[in-house]
């Protein structure tokens, strides 16, 4: 009998330049792809200093990764996009 090797649709590695991490590592500003969604987070410096708002907190039964896609907080939504998808990210914004 003939064994055939079933292929998944989804790519399980990326060739990616990109810096990932726990949510719960981010300290310097920017935009963040959340890797389990594909949903974008805006982090502004006075998310990151301690004492000031807007305080960004995310509760999870698991870590929560996440890829920088620019330092830049304010970057236009096709940059990001386009950086998604030249690292293999899967993007839902």
């Amino acid at each position: 009998m003939a064994v055939t090797k079933i292929t998944s649709p989804i790519a399980t590695t990326r060739n990616s330049h990109l810096s990932e991490m726990d949510w719960n590592q981010i300290d310097e500003p920017g935009c963040y792809l959340f890797l389990d969604t594909g949903q974008l987070a805006r982090v502004p410096q006075e998310a990151l200093s301690p004492g000031h708002s807007p305080l960004l907190t995310i509760t999870s039964s698991k870590a929560t990764r996440v890829a920088q896609l620019s330092e830049n907080p304010a970057e236009p939504i096709s940059v990001l996009r386009a950086i998604a998808a030249d690292n293999d990210y899967f993007v839902k914004f």
